[in-house]
């Protein structure tokens, strides 16, 4: 289901804002996740469309192939490219004669058309504002934040329902493979758009790795003793990513127990670093420091990621990171300032070899105060079946 439109409108009126303090010259976007980020287009269509935001009007622009499939947003205006110039750009002078520079996507274009690109839209000037389009997927708008609670709310429903309904029913005769086509049905069946990315569901020693084989054959519920739940549901051009444990047995095996202890101090410490002004990577460190102090030298993954708007996984990064570290003037994604209207995950895990794992994965929106749990209404205790 597509993203709606008055979501839509909302992110290109951001851009159209955010223009005003680069001296309200347009922007042409290249980057096929931004592109999709602004109009909704599906992945394989992503490469083949642009968007040139200028201060008064939008235009999608793609060719004759795609004619069918572009999208109606208020506002925005078709172009159909490929008729007048064999590099297509050249068309595109007709909407910047009023201008002298353009604003470029900082990613999206080689490196030869960039050299030449403006001599052929007819500007002096290019500029590629570091970060520009990125700052404005990670701060969500007003309507991106409702819509993404209103996934959350979704998504603490379909987990509650296995936990409290189709677990005892069927824990005795279905594998772990079951209860992940149950839950993914359950949430298309219930208001969710399909999954954000594919379900990470697996038990004891299928477990032991960040992401589990979901190639390998399912193994019966009645087997096992801990499962990894790591899920997320698309909704209205939002999506949710979380994390939580289920007990299958009356006492939490004492390895496991161990592993949740070091983990949960690890979850307060990263949680508390996420605050207004803090470099990304200073909630990273806290984790790996936290790894290197139990005696693990290799970080098993980051801390946490950027989520909620149209891609699972977007920035800030929440890896650690050493001071000093030369960025040669482009912002590295551990490096960014958490501001608020943020949305990170904290997911810091432990793992054990052959034994299992304890991971638990929030959704936190950074505030001027400090921090939200979206998803407060789901406790991050493990759930006992």
């Amino acid at each position: 289901m597509p993203a709606p439109k008055e979501l839509l409108v909302e992110r290109i009126r951001r851009v159209r804002t955010a223009l005003k303090d680069h001296g309200n010259n347009p922007i042409l976007v290249t980057d096929p996740p931004n592109v999709g980020w602004l109009t909704g287009i599906p992945v394989d269509f992503q490469k083949d469309a642009r968007v040139l935001v200028t201060p008064e009007k939008t235009y999608f622009i793609t060719d004759g192939r795609y004619e069918n499939r572009v999208p109606e947003i208020p506002g925005v205006e078709t172009y159909i490219w490929g008729a007048k110039h064999p590099h297509f750009y050249p068309e595109l002078e007709q909407f910047l004669q009023s201008y002298e520079t353009l604003n470029l996507d900082t990613r999206g274009l080689p490196l030869d058309l960039y050299s030449v690109l403006h001599t052929m839209v007819g500007v002096k000037n290019l500029e590629a504002p570091s970060g520009f389009l990125d700052r404005l997927r990670m701060i969500k708008g007003d309507l991106e934040l409702e819509l993404i609670k209103e996934a959350v709310d979704i998504a603490i429903r379909q987990f509650r329902y296995m936990i409290d309904e189709w677990l005892p029913a069927n824990k005795d005769t279905a594998t772990d493979f079951d209860f992940r086509d149950a839950m993914v049905e359950w949430g298309d069946n219930n208001g969710g758009e399909g999954e954000s990315f594919d379900m990470l569901v697996a038990m004891d020693g299928d477990a032991d790795t960040p992401h589990p084989d979901m190639t390998r054959e399912p193994t019966p519920l009645s087997e096992g003793q801990v499962m990894l739940v790591d899920w997320g549901i698309f909704y209205k051009g939002v999506c949710t990513d979380m994390t939580r444990m289920i007990i299958l047995v009356d006492n939490m095996p004492p390895l496991i127990e161990g592993m949740k202890m070091l983990q949960e101090k690890w979850m307060t410490d990263v949680i508390e670093a996420c605050k207004v002004g803090n470099p990304a990577y200073v909630a990273g460190n806290v984790y790996w420091d936290g790894l290197k102090t139990a005696g693990i030298d290799k970080p098993f993954h980051g801390a946490g990621h950027g989520t909620g708007g149209a891609y699972v996984h977007e920035l800030p990064k929440l890896s650690g990171m050493k001071e000093g570290v030369d960025d040669y003037g482009i912002t590295l994604a551990q490096s960014i300032l958490l501001e608020p209207g943020m949305i990170i995950t904290s997911e810091p895990g432990m793992y054990e070899k052959g034994e299992g794992a304890y991971r638990t994965e929030n959704m936190i929106l950074i505030t001027e105060s400090g921090r939200e749990p979206l998803d407060a209404a789901l406790s991050l205790d493990p759930f006992y079946v």
